[in-house]
């Protein structure tokens, strides 16, 4: 039978441990170059009986430029007396194995290509924006969407698990929520403020990218090596942060950063403040609790001196 409270203890330990180790994905940061000496320790201790090994295959770069695939048992296999190491590239596949640069046709029974998949492309269908753009051509040469989420010519569409929404560290399930409750803050302004479209500008989308290239600049991802969520020199596949940044930035959408077009733009006597209504709430017109704001769970009474420092706010963001 399951225990609630152990499992909530396990979540616990996991998600703290998840998110305590970003800064190994910081160049030069203490926890990179110890990631990098304890992971070249290890390699070498699995690697004994081939030392000559590891001088191939422990890599330049540092730790998280790649992901890691720690592989159990996979180094121990490459020094056992019936497996062949060989580091010659292929020139091709040929009907009874692959013929190497040096001449040589290693004879196969089985070859397994893993050639990897394009994470970032754009949907097989057409998905059109203004002015008959297809998001695929939007998407090239690289992918590109404003906290992740929003497209520049796109109205109305939000997107997730877009471009740079991949977790570096920590839950990748919590950043997807964020992303949902975002979306739906922006449905919620669209239907309550009578707005037929709204789509991020071409400006803001420009910041974002320049704040994701300069924090990508300064970590191990833009070492020399070739990963998933890189093309060229750009990161597209990350949260440039923390789950708990990506959680903190996109609790609150920045509204000014949108063009909004309102149901009857061409009424010159809109007034787009209509949404207000009669001047009356739901509480007041169906019975509901019209003095809720005197009950103790929406009482928010700040500390002194600095309201910051208030209990709750200690343990979530103080912009909540």
């Amino acid at each position: 039978m399951l225990d609630k409270e152990d499992y909530q203890k396990f979540r616990k330990v996991i998600e703290t441990e998840g998110n305590a180790v970003h800064s190994f994905s910081i160049k030069g940061s203490p926890m990179s170059d110890f990631a990098r000496e304890s992971f070249t320790q290890l390699m070498r201790s699995r690697l004994a009986k081939r030392p000559d090994l590891a001088d191939q295959l422990i890599p330049s770069f540092a730790p998280g430029c790649r992901r890691l695939t720690p592989g159990p048992g996979f180094l121990e296999a490459l020094t056992e007396d019936n497996v062949d190491f060989i580091t010659t590239p292929i020139r091709a596949m040929v009907p009874n194995g692959v013929l190497l640069e040096d001449g040589r046709v290693v004879e196969l029974d089985v070859l397994i290509c893993a050639t990897g998949f394009d994470v970032m492309a754009a949907p097989p269908w057409p998905i059109i924006g203004l002015d008959g753009k297809d998001l695929k051509s939007r998407y090239d040469p690289y992918p590109e969407a404003y906290m992740s989420t929003a497209i520049d010519g796109f109205p109305n569409f939000f997107a997730m698990l877009g471009p740079n929404s991949g977790a570096a560290s920590g839950s990748l399930t919590r950043m997807m929520e964020s992303v949902a409750e975002y979306i739906v803050k922006c449905i919620r302004k669209l239907q309550k403020e009578d707005i037929a479209a709204m789509h991020v500008s071409p400006r803001s989308v420009r910041d974002w990218v320049g704040f994701v290239d300069a924090y990508f600049s300064k970590t191990v991802f833009m070492d020399d090596c070739k990963t998933w969520y890189r093309k060229d020199n750009r990161i597209f596949g990350l949260w440039p942060g923390t789950t708990l940044h990506a959680i903190e930035v996109l609790k609150s959408p920045r509204w000014e950063d949108f063009t909004y077009i309102h149901a009857d733009e061409r009424n010159p006597n809109l007034n787009r403040l209509a949404w207000m209504g009669n001047g009356f709430t739901e509480a007041h017109l169906n019975g509901g609790d019209i003095a809720y704001y005197i009950d103790p769970e929406h009482v928010d009474v700040p500390s002194h001196p600095l309201p910051e420092n208030t209990e709750r706010w200690n343990k979530v963001a103080f912009s909540q």
